[in-house]
């Protein structure tokens, strides 16, 4: 575009210099002959001021196309932008807080229920014989079966004979209650009575035994007939640690 205009630019200001001097002259390569009337030199100067303006206007024009930058290739494909919504989020809703309203309820006392009562199995139970002709005196309760001794844990009140109404062992109490006692019934009489080494006993009496090692033994006269007694007998285990 400056190549266009400076042309213009030469050829207006040579138009100018001539009219004002009147003289031939050479100006950008530009020849201008001698102007002696003043006419001509009127009109060449209005050509001059004419070329001149069309050059400011080539070159301004020119300039504003520049600044505008180029355009833009035809086979570019412009895409729309992506749509953005306008619709706002649903609002969350804030969870309503529950308040508790403050009682002056009181704390429950707790209630202590009694243990419960372990079951202890049975060790061994059975009929034993006791006959102070035949020197069978005494029963040791622990071994499964009971085993004979002289004096066990149930056996003969025996001195220099064998009493025909009364029984020996470690730690015997009469058992006055209604039918046969349970271990634990025995477990607290014999916690609470002191045992006793003999104790007088008759057909139908109820007892019970400590054992050697512990444990506890309940018996029931079937039969007494002088010296000799048939009792039955029950064993129970150790109870679990």
């Amino acid at each position: 575009m400056v190549g266009d205009v400076v042309p213009l630019w030469t050829f207006g200001l040579a138009c100018l210099l001539a009219a004002v001097v009147g003289e031939a002259l050479e100006a950008g390569g530009i020849r201008m002959p001698a102007l002696q009337r003043k006419e001509v030199r009127i009109a060449v100067a209005l050509v001059g001021v004419v070329a001149l303006v069309l050059g400011l206007v080539a070159f301004r024009s020119g300039h504003s196309s520049n600044d505008s930058g180029p355009a833009p290739s035809p086979s570019a494909s412009l895409l729309p932008p992506p749509a953005v919504s306008t619709t706002a989020p649903a609002p969350v809703p804030s969870p309503t807080p529950t308040t508790t309203p403050l009682t002056n309820t009181p704390t429950p006392t707790p209630t202590l229920l009694p243990p419960t009562p372990t079951t202890v199995a049975v060790r061994w139970q059975g009929t034993l014989v006791l006959d102070g002709d035949a020197l069978e005196t005494g029963w040791a309760l622990d071994p499964v079966p009971p085993s004979r001794e002289p004096a066990g844990d149930l056996g003969l009140s025996c001195l220099l004979t064998c009493d025909a109404d009364e029984l020996a062992g470690n730690a015997l109490v009469a058992w006055t209650g209604s039918g046969l006692p349970s271990r634990e019934q025995c477990r607290d009489l014999l916690n609470t009575q002191l045992g006793n080494r003999q104790l007088d006993v008759q057909t139908g009496s109820v007892g019970c035994a400590g054992t050697q090692e512990q444990r506890i033994a309940r018996f029931k006269v079937l039969s007494a007939n002088g010296g000799r007694f048939s009792l039955s007998v029950t064993v129970w285990q150790l109870p679990p640690d």
